[in-house]
């Protein structure tokens, strides 16, 4: 469940899939920046390093940034010059060497490239939404009726293909087989053999920290990598395990568990819903007890670090979160102390 409404950047996470990419070992990071409809980048001190000349962009990865003009896109290096041209119509960042990338053409117009802008995989699908599963397995759909499946790098079927099926992340994977109101809606492990199945639901769709988030009797509990009960259901909502943590909330209180299920610390009063620890930091919102939807963050012992004073709010990353007000027509970047690094103008979508 997320309550948050997008800012100019939601979109651009989104695109990340599974978590922001990392930028270069080593080097400081950049970040987009708008200046009201172009986008450049900044450094982690607020100062311009690429000057907005782009239509939109994402956060670097692996050293190349997406970035769009004229309707396209293609990626740039850490001094903003155009190393993959920009020619595509939709794209995402770099993950392990290889990043997915959509042509345009009017049947099978997605494939993967790499860093250099070579096919690794010729555009063979209609959509991919992950290349970085065991082996290299990519996630994706060639057909509308034949359903999502897990493909090798040549285009050839592997597993599946699934009703509906999410990325592997720590060799799992959540699929569905079956129509839209089967019950076979479970885990495989990277040879596509299903797990045991128990009598719960699964809520989360991927694992994190060894975990993952289930529904028994509408409660929330957590389930290990090999289909044990870790923590036994017992809460209303809750996200993923992130730096030790889960967030959860029972009977409207959101407090932080570790992985025993030992509740570590208590959340403010007020706040209606977290998100998992980033940085160091929980992304909440604060409505229960005032006007209007605010946004701050709580760190792992439950305590205000930056009060909710925002409109809008993404995780922090890399230092620094992605803020806004929509009155002032404000956005900006804040260090983990809720102090305003760089401050800009809302871009326009």
């Amino acid at each position: 469940m997320n309550r948050r409404r997008p800012l100019a950047l939601a979109v651009i996470y989104a695109l990340l899939g599974i978590g922001c990419g990392r930028q270069m070992s080593g080097a400081s990071p950049l970040f987009p920046a708008p200046q009201g409809p172009t986008w450049g980048f900044i450094d982690n001190r607020g100062k311009t390093v690429i000057a907005p000349r782009f239509e939109a962009a994402l956060p670097y990865s692996e050293g190349l940034a997406a970035v769009k003009r004229e309707g396209r896109w293609g990626y740039i290096d850490r001094n903003g010059s155009e190393v993959i041209p920009i020619r595509y119509r939709a794209v995402q960042s770099f993950r392990n060497g290889v990043a997915i990338v959509d042509t345009g053409l009017p049947d099978h117009p997605v494939g993967v490239i790499d860093t250099s802008g070579s096919w690794v995989t010729p555009p063979l699908f209609r959509s991919l939404s992950a290349a970085d599963g065991p082996d290299g397995l990519l996630l994706g759909q060639k057909e509308p009726a034949e359903g999502s499946g897990f493909y090798d790098r040549t285009g050839k079927l592997v597993l599946g293909p699934y009703f509906l099926a999410f990325p592997f992340v720590q060799g799992r994977a959540r699929v569905k087989t079956g129509g839209r109101t089967s019950s076979g809606d479970w885990l495989i492990d990277a040879s596509g053999t299903l797990l045991p199945k128990k009598p719960v639901v699964l809520d989360g769709i991927r694992f994190s920290e060894g975990l993952i988030a289930i529904r028994q009797d509408r409660k929330l509990g957590y389930m290990d990598l090999e289909g044990n009960i870790a923590i036994e259901p017992r809460y209303d909502q809750g996200g993923e395990f992130a730096e030790r943590f889960a967030a959860v909330q029972l009977e409207g209180h959101w407090m932080f568990i570790d992985k025993s299920g030992t509740v570590t610390a208590e959340f403010p009063a007020g706040v209606a819903f977290a998100e998992p620890l980033s940085d160091g930091l929980s992304l909440v919102s604060a409505d229960r007890d005032q006007p209007g939807r605010k946004y701050g963050y709580v760190g792992p012992n439950g305590k205000w670090a930056i009060l909710p004073i925002w409109d809008d709010a993404q995780p922090f990353h890399e230092g620094l979160a992605y803020v806004g007000t929509w009155k002032a027509g404000k956005t900006a970047y804040i260090d983990r102390k809720g102090r305003i690094i760089w401050e800009g103008r809302n871009a326009q979508p």
